[in-house]
């Protein structure tokens, strides 16, 4: 019976750890899961809380979104940084640095005597995440063998995106009722500091060896000041008009800061966050665009729908919190099967399925929504609608943004893919809040609307706009990201022969490796040839020049076309093929590597 096996940098050394602590690798997974889950959780947390703390604090309500957004922008501005000092520093002493100072920053969050205080704390909360959520998929790229295992703990990875977002609005009203809206930042410091101390045992410390460059300081300055001022200029837009100097002001600095950051990348950083030649790679264009658009709907969504239960319906934070539970649930549910989902049927269909849901559930949330709404009637059938969405669309956008990029960078696609998603919602939650609180003011002062209809009704124009960004998402997965199918010949020139895949060098970092999409692998069309053991491989492999995945045979012996019959008791191998996937942008998966199907027999 053949076996698969995977030829990829650091593999007996993965091996190795994974036979000698396999009980290890279950408290890693723990950890770093745990670590993903509060970065999510408490971007979503506080908006249930969000009308408590506007009576605790005096927060005016459009200014609400400084709570929620100084997280988030901190978090996009300083993710790749963080991701750097992970490569530089290592990957257990930088996780557990992030761990630490979230427990810090939750800790004067739930102190916070002011609106200052309490949205500084949150930017250090977005700062502490920016920190460790890099470092703790890396940690999970490295520690678990290519194929299978990995792809089921990056899924489990991922699925904490969809769950904490869920599960903050749950958590943040049980809470809030139940202890006050401070505890729900209070709550972080015992974890952060559990998870701190799990990690010293459970994680090895890894450092890349070999000379490497420094921190690119003046980019995440310039790229979190830009964002910081965008979405300043964009809020005041919602109260002065977006034509006044209060918002065009903020939002030409902003746009001058972000122009000057991709400046310092192109021309200065001698380190740059983010080498503008990952942006050369089609697919990984597509899938930080598709992530961007989608959270710009996915974010305002929550906030949203938090307020309507509470200001309009009026539901108590715990019953806000608890509508929440089947949502959660349903996106736990569905984001644990989208890893077999994108081995069967690729990455492309699933998530443009997932975000066509997530798109009729936003459409039918902006119809439904009323005065007089109820929660069975009105809002459960859409909101589950956009849990099934949501649940299989963010594993497999995390599978397509590291899928084309080289192993020595798949740490940077997956800190580029969490920059665009809080970035996304960041901007998105800016845009959609200035225009429903420009809409409701509107319908109030002109058309001599009642506060709460037109509250109800702003809230609908968020929720449609939010489908449309939602759907926009859905085309550009459809058209823009691989689609494989199972058994599907492969596309493009004919084969030609393949050679062993180049040596790593040793001092090449072990951090991270793209084999996310290693089930796609399966879906290729092999024809393999006979290969004696004893057969030389050839040094070099010609570039495939086709956009969908190509199998590259091994060649055939030269001399003969039967192989000779071995001794008794000896065995031999079976036909092997070496796969290649060909990807947009001129890239190659796996890269500088390749996947041999075949093994031993006899």
């Amino acid at each position: 019976m053949s076996t698969a096996t995977v030829r990829a940098p650091a593999a007996t050394a993965i091996a190795e750890d994974k036979a000698s602590a396999p009980s290890r690798h279950a408290l890693l997974l723990a950890v770093c899961c745990t670590a993903q889950f509060m970065v999510i959780l408490d971007v979503s947390i506080v908006n249930v809380a969000l009308p408590s703390i506007r009576v605790s604090l005096g927060f005016a309500e459009n200014d609400l979104q400084w709570i929620v957004n100084a997280y988030t922008i901190a978090f996009a501005g300083f993710l790749m940084l963080g991701g750097r000092a992970a490569d530089l520093i290592g990957q257990r002493r930088v996780f557990a640095s992030g761990l630490l100072l979230f427990a810090f920053a939750s800790l004067l969050g739930g102190l916070a005597g002011s609106q200052e205080m309490l949205i500084g704390a949150r930017g250090l909360q977005g700062l502490g995440g920016a920190i460790m959520a890099p470092a703790s998929l890396s940690i999970i790229n490295s520690s678990f063998a290519p194929g299978a295992e990995r792809l089921r703990a990056i899924g489990m990875w991922g699925a904490m995106n969809g769950a904490g977002g869920a599960a903050g609005v749950l958590f943040g009203g049980i809470i809030t009722q139940s202890l006050g809206w401070r505890w729900i930042l209070l709550i972080n410091i015992p974890i952060g500091i559990a998870a701190a101390l799990v990690a010293r045992v459970a994680v090895p410390e890894r450092r890349p060896q070999g000379k490497q460059g420094g921190f690119d300081l003046g980019g995440a300055l310039t790229i979190t000041g830009g964002l910081l001022a965008l979405v300043f200029g964009i809020v005041r837009a919602g109260v002065a008009g977006w034509g006044s100097a209060e918002a065009l002001g903020p939002i030409v600095l902003g746009i001058t800061l972000l122009s000057a950051f991709f400046l310092i990348e192109a021309r200065f950083a001698s380190a740059p966050l983010v080498p503008l030649r990952v942006l050369s790679i089609k697919l990984l264009r597509s899938a930080n665009l598709i992530v961007f658009l989608f959270s710009a709907a996915l974010f305002p969504m929550w906030y949203f729908l938090s307020l309507y239960l509470q200001l309009v319906l009026k539901m108590p934070p715990i019953g806000a919190g608890l509508a929440f539970l089947p949502m959660a649930l349903t996106i736990m549910a569905c984001a644990a099967r989208s890893g077999r989902l994108v081995a069967r049927y690729g990455a492309g269909p699933v998530l443009g399925g997932g975000l066509t849901l997530m798109a009729f559930g936003l459409a039918i949330f902006g119809a439904r929504v009323a005065v007089n709404g109820g929660y069975v009637s009105d809002l459960l059938l859409p909101g589950l609608l956009v849990s099934v969405g949501l649940g299989y669309s963010v594993v497999p956008s995390t599978i397509a943004a590291t899928a084309g990029v080289a192993p020595r960078e798949a740490g940077l696609a997956s800190g580029l893919v969490n920059t665009s998603r809080q970035m996304g919602g960041a901007l998105g939650l800016a845009v959609l809040t200035s225009l429903a609180f420009q809409y409701t003011t509107h319908l109030v002062k002109v058309d001599y609307r009642a506060p709460l209809l037109a509250l109800t009704d702003g809230f609908r124009l968020a929720f449609l706009l939010a489908a449309a960004l939602a759907f926009i998402g859905a085309v550009a997965a459809f058209r823009l990201i691989p689609r494989v199918r199972p058994g599907a010949p492969a596309a493009g020139p004919a084969p030609v022969p393949a050679a062993a895949p180049a040596s790593v060098p040793a001092s090449a970092p072990a951090s991270v490796a793209p084999e996310a999409a290693a089930p796609l692998a399966s879906q290729a069309t092999v024809h393999p040839l006979p290969l004696p053991v004893s057969q030389p491989a050839p040094s070099a492999r010609p570039a495939p020049s086709s956009g969908t995945p190509v199998v590259f045979p091994a060649p055939a012996p030269a001399a003969q076309h039967a192989t000779p019959t071995p001794p008794p008791h000896t065995p031999t191998y079976a036909p092997p093929a070496v796969v290649v996937f060909r990807l947009g942008g001129g890239q190659s998966w796996p890269t500088g590597g390749c996947f041999t199907a075949g093994g031993l027999r006899g």
